[in-house]
């Protein structure tokens, strides 16, 4: 078996890896599955992938932030809302945290309650 190789289960044969993606940890890889799901679209997959990834790593802010993107983009609404909000508290001058989270409350129908974020981010540089 080459390093670019990981063993199938039982009745699994074995899956070569892209070039470069051998030595990257299990947390790694999944991150780099679910972005390709993601950008695949397909969300539910990203989502899948990213919440076991979230739980374990709470603090890792490119994982939560894709899992809010992937949460928004599968309509999962409430939960890309808490991701968000979760990311706005977490960094408060982060002009995209406040621009997805105004997306959110928009598509939900709370433009009033969007407004403030939409602006916040405005100001911090979003388009």
């Amino acid at each position: 078996m080459t390093e670019n190789t990981i063993q199938g289960g039982p009745t699994q044969p074995p899956v070569s890896l892209p070039p470069g993606l051998g030595d990257l940890s299990v947390d790694a890889l999944q991150f780099t599955l679910a972005r390709s799901a993601f950008d695949d679209r397909r969300f539910t997959d990203a989502v899948s992938a990213l919440e076991p990834l979230v739980t374990r790593h709470p603090d890792d802010r490119a994982a939560r932030e894709l899992l809010a993107r992937s949460y928004y983009s599968a309509a999962m609404l409430a939960k890309a809302e808490a991701q968000a909000r979760d990311l706005v508290r977490r960094s408060p001058s982060d002009a995209y945290a406040h621009l997805l989270l105004s997306r959110c409350l928009e598509r939900q129908s709370r433009a009033s309650e969007a407004r403030g974020h939409r602006v916040m981010a405005h100001v911090l540089g979003a388009d």
